[in-house]
């Protein structure tokens, strides 16, 4: 039997759940778990302790790295700020229990690390992913090199204002894109628990969630056609828990963004889902040993 050589380890913090997964030389997950949260209440420890669970009960004897994705903004081992969870101001070092070497960033950028470096992406100069899940996270290329800005802070796209004087945003602000556009925004508008639900019901042709769905492909549409628009992208890419249905929204969200494009005529504007669905954060991650990120 071929024995897997298990390299890397990446981690996937979300608001809901943590992803924890260990990554052979190939960029191959060849064990993954995936925790949820008990409560919304949950601490820096509780959150880390997860890890530390994983790394105490799994072999790591072939492991040389731990990257982690964190929905914020991070420095090396040093999460500076997350306005949706509760991780501002914290070195990993006081909580994950080990040697190996760590480091933290941005979890949309991981997950476009992924999907840019591993997913055939060769002849895309302008490329970005959108992650659309609890909150809207992005990660962005220009030509060819992932930007970051000058603190690591680049392409918060769901903190854009899209309604002035909206709906209050944990960030502080009022009328951020992920207040309409995100999946828990999708969840409070149709009073739902779960997008199987949702999408259960649309196919199903029920009125009322056929007539919200729209009006949040509108929103979606919005905060993503602003983007192409700024950034002349090629590809725009969409990740997190909602492409995982993308056979039910994706055509309709290609055709609202289309009719809010400036560049109508010659756009070379392309639209996909992610190939690595919610396994592009936990690679990406992985990946953060040779990144410059």
């Amino acid at each position: 039997m071929k024995r897997v050589i298990q390299i890397n380890i990446g981690v996937d913090i979300g608001g809901n759940h943590i992803g924890i997964g260990i990554i052979d030389e190939q960029n191959n997950i060849v064990k993954k778990e995936i925790t949820d949260y008990i409560n919304n209440e949950v601490t820096a420890d509780q959150i880390l302790n997860v890890l530390n669970d994983f790394l105490k009960n799994n072999d790591m004897s072939g492991v040389n790295f731990i990257g982690i994705g964190i929905p914020g903004v991070a420095t090396n081992t040093f999460i500076n700020y997350t306005c949706n969870m509760p991780l501002s101001n914290v070195e990993i070092r006081d909580y994950v229990h080990t040697e190996l070497p760590i480091k933290v960033s941005n979890d949309a950028n991981c997950a476009a690390l992924a999907e840019y470096t591993l997913g055939n992406y060769e002849s895309v100069k302008n490329f970005a992913l959108v992650t659309v899940g609890t909150g809207i996270g992005g990660g962005i290329v220009i030509n060819n090199k992932l930007y970051t800005g000058s603190s690591n802070s680049a392409a918060e796209l769901g903190h854009m204002i899209i309604e002035k004087e909206g709906l209050k945003c944990n960030c502080g602000r009022r009328g951020c894109f992920e207040q309409y556009a995100s999946v828990t925004a999708l969840k409070r508008l149709t009073n739902l628990d779960t997008l199987e639900e949702i999408f259960y019901l649309l196919d199903k042709k029920n009125p009322v969630i056929l007539d919200v769905f729209d009006k949040y492909l509108e929103s979606l549409s919005e905060g993503l056609a602003n983007l192409v628009n700024i950034l002349d992208l090629d590809m725009l890419v969409i990740g997190g828990s909602i492409s995982e249905y993308r056979d039910k929204f994706l055509s309709l969200l290609e055709e609202k963004i289309r009719s809010k494009l400036y560049n109508k005529i010659n756009s070379k504007f392309r639209l996909e889902t992610a190939k690595f669905s919610n396994d592009a954060g936990i690679i990406g991650a992985s990946l953060l040993e040779k990144e410059e990120i």
